[in-house]
């Protein structure tokens, strides 16, 4: 009498390469996302500082590999070594060196946060803030690369005795992006001048770093916590993929929303500052007060067109600056105006 030995059932995989391949599906989307940030990069900033350029090129990189090594991690095991049990535990170079790839962008994106807050704030109180941040990256680094060495030795049925190396590697991230985060709001607060139009701006600033970094928290408290917790399954590596876009789309954002930050001071200081300096009388044209109005008004009159500057998101003091010096010139042409309008009417009455 033969046997009909079952084949053996491969152990489930909803929390370690299912996971995988949600995070991979999720970080696909906002891989798209980064591609069209570089993109509107390229055609708004072609003349940005060179470091700057080099950023944005490193991130691109960086994010493509990232997706390359989730993609070629999830066809492996799911795929070409479908119901292979022994692939499944002994793991594969593309899963291996996913920690390293996560841990170099976010570094390379923090770098860019730091860079921004040592330039805003100059008092030694931010920058001691920094320092704290800055020793939360180096650890934060040591422990990915840690990982990435311990996992090239490991199999996974042994990682998990050492996946405390990714959580606290996640937990220092969270915390650095802690102090970044509130070092740049204080900065941004404490530099409120209490004008309308200024502090508008500046309010819309600190909304968008609250915003982008809480989410870029969150997603890495979220895999300290998995890493903690559930060292034995994926579900860690999955939220730090999409971490890991979030962190270089937050970047990105912040670059191009240079041109449109720039674009608004210059239209507040317009319908702002753009006003009359004498009493109309009743039969005399009251000038425009629209932007476009106020544009024309001005090239009939002969005076030269103010030019936008793109690059405030560093600082706030140049902010200041341009907001007050534009208030200065805006002011000392109407004066002209005011001027050329009287002497044309003491012409005219002789």
């Amino acid at each position: 009498m033969a046997f009909v030995v079952a084949p053996e059932r491969p152990p489930p995989l909803d929390n370690s390469y299912g996971a995988l391949l949600l995070g991979t599906c999720f970080g696909m989307m906002l891989y798209g996302l980064t591609i069209h940030q570089v993109y509107r990069y390229v055609r708004l900033y072609p003349l940005d500082r060179s470091w700057i350029k080099c950023m944005v090129a490193a991130i691109l990189v960086l994010e493509t590999v990232h997706s390359i090594l989730c993609i070629v991690a999830v066809y492996y095991h799911l795929v070409t070594h479908f119901f292979d049990t022994a692939s499944l535990s002994a793991g594969h170079w593309s899963t291996r060196t996913l920690g390293l790839i996560m841990g170099l962008t976010i570094i390379l994106c923090q770098c860019f946060y730091v860079f921004r807050i040592y330039h805003l704030g100059p008092h030694k109180v931010y920058r001691l803030l920094v320092l704290i941040a800055i020793i939360c990256m180096v650890c934060e680094f040591a422990f990915f690369i840690a990982t990435t060495v311990e996992v090239f030795h490991l199999s996974l049925k042994e990682f998990p005795a050492y996946s405390w190396l990714v959580s606290t590697g996640f937990g220092c991230a969270a915390l650095a992006e802690f102090f970044l985060t509130g070092t740049l709001v204080v900065v941004l607060w404490r530099s409120r001048t209490g004008s309308k139009r200024t502090d508008s701006i500046i309010e819309i600033l600190i909304i968008y770093s609250v915003n982008t970094g809480l989410l870029t928290s969150i997603f890495d408290l979220l895999s300290f916590i998995f890493a903690l917790i559930l060292p034995g399954n994926l579900i860690y590596v999955a939220v730090g993929s999409v971490a890991v876009k979030l962190y270089a789309n937050s970047v990105l954002a912040v670059l191009n929303s240079r041109r449109s930050l720039s674009q608004r001071m210059m239209q507040d200081v317009e319908l702002g500052s753009f006003e009359p300096k004498r009493v109309l009388g009743a039969g005399a044209q009251r000038p425009a007060h629209g932007s476009l109005e106020a544009w024309k008004a001005r090239r009939h009159a002969g005076i030269p067109q103010p030019t936008t500057t793109t690059d405030i998101s560093f600082a706030t003091s140049p902010l200041h600056t341009d907001l007050n010096s534009a208030n200065l010139d805006f002011t000392s042409e109407n004066s002209t105006i005011t001027q050329r309008d009287e002497d044309n009417g003491h012409s005219n009455s002789s």
